[in-house]
């Protein structure tokens, strides 16, 4: 599993080793240099003492998600993004059984997860949508309107040819999928071991 770089993007978030479903995540702990991320969407919020979660995975499995952190209200301020229809991605997470028989996710470290402001269609869709602009050499063009492009987005480094085009794209849309897109720029770049 080659990783892409800035020129080139090549992420591929159905591949089994890296972004496992739900039938397939490792059992055992990542040797050194390995890591994977569980894609899944936030069904509902089912917090009581602890933020926990109601999520389904890219093919449909319910899981729960369970913050055990030292500060797991602050982390679960931290996160934000953590609402129905939004995607938690979790680094190397391995499923445990909780004490009401459920299967899910004891997330133990708040920097092994992520939350994403988009569902898990949209986040396929912005990677299909990167994957075809690479293939057409246009990834380091204006995000907007394909013209040749200095100006970069602070957040996800997306490219525009001006501010007013980065400020029309950013309306119709960027604004929501910028933190999806720098996630999907970071995991293109990463070996997965």
């Amino acid at each position: 599993m080659a990783a892409g770089s800035r020129t080139k993007y090549a992420l591929d978030l159905n591949d089994a080793i890296a972004f496992p479903d739900g039938a397939h995540v490792p059992a055992f702990p990542p040797d050194e240099g390995e890591s994977w991320i569980i894609l899944l969407e936030i069904v509902r919020d089912t917090s009581v003492a602890r933020p926990s979660y109601q999520t389904r995975c890219k093919i449909g499995v319910p899981f729960v998600v369970a913050l055990y952190t030292e500060t797991p209200l602050k982390d679960r301020d931290d996160l934000r993004y953590c609402s129905p229809g939004n995607v938690l991605c979790l680094t190397s997470a391995r499923p445990k059984t909780f004490l009401d028989g459920s299967t899910g996710f004891r997330v133990e470290d708040a920097s092994t997860i992520q939350a994403l402001p988009v569902s898990l269609d949209q986040l396929k869709k912005i990677n299909k949508d990167l994957c075809e602009r690479s293939d057409k050499g246009q990834l380091e063009m204006c995000y907007n309107c394909n013209k040749p492009a200095q100006n970069k987005c602070a957040g996800c480094r997306a490219r525009y040819c001006s501010k007013d085009c980065q400020k029309a794209h950013w309306h119709a849309g960027h604004k929501r999928e910028c933190k999806a897109v720098k996630a999907l720029h970071v995991w293109n770049r990463t070996d997965w071991g």
